[in-house]
């Protein structure tokens, strides 16, 4: 069930492995994007997702027509309305379905989702431990990834298909939040725990818990009932 890395993703970590060994701080400017994507072997779209990449978790900046910079973590989350209102949308969407899909999970899981559901969680867990944030979020989508597997229908696989590199993106956003940055990986073991023990009431609260929680973190706001 392992989520296959990206060329974007990939070259996402290089560009992080960058700004920490030349020792980049807030404000320093990253190589133009022609350069960066000859140095990394990659098209210049490929490039320009890797930026999205960190600038959603709130590592880099990228001005038009200034280039990219290293961004301060004490800066916050500055996005315009359109991507707010966009995120605000995807998680509305989450909130909608994900909560009964971890009810459904508990009571439908095998022994096998639940072996995958907890290397999900090591492996973001020894991504925190390297400060590999990139795979941090890999882990994190792969989790929910897994869910969907475990709950025994594929159409909730097949209705967020089409917008699932939307939602990946939509996870990478708490990741922005330094001083919550392992919150998600205790909320997964929370959701674990109630689809381990076939408790799906438990489960869903605690999905629903995560994915408002995860807006919070990212500084969204979107109307629910």
């Amino acid at each position: 069930m392992s989520r296959i890395e990206t060329t974007p993703e990939r070259a996402a970590r290089a560009i992080r492995n960058l700004i920490k060994s030349n020792d980049l701080g807030p404000g320093d400017s990253l190589p133009a994007q022609r350069e960066l994507a000859t140095t990394l072997g990659i098209s210049r779209a490929s490039l320009r997702e890797a930026l999205a990449t960190l600038e959603a978790m709130g590592l880099i900046r990228v001005q038009a027509g200034k280039g990219a910079y290293v961004a301060d973590p004490h800066d916050g989350l500055p996005r315009d309305d359109n991507q707010k209102r966009q995120a605000a949308q995807v998680y509305q969407f989450r909130l909608a379905i994900e909560p009964y899909v971890a009810g459904l999970a508990a009571q439908a899981r095998t022994r096998d989702h639940l072996i995958a559901l907890q290397h999900s969680i090591d492996d973001m867990q020894a991504a925190f431990e390297t400060d590999d944030l990139i795979t941090a979020a890999n882990a994190d989508t792969e989790f929910h990834e897994i869910l969907l597997s475990a709950s025994g229908n594929p159409l909730f696989a097949a209705a967020i298909f089409p917008t699932a590199q939307t939602i990946h993106e939509n996870q990478m956003l708490p990741f922005a939040n330094a001083a919550a940055i392992k919150a998600p990986l205790r909320e997964h073991e929370q959701i674990l725990r109630y689809v381990r023990d076939r408790n799906p009431s438990g489960a869903r609260d605690a999905m629903h818990f995560h994915v408002l929680s995860a807006a919070t973190r990212a500084n969204i706001a979107f109307l629910r009932p």
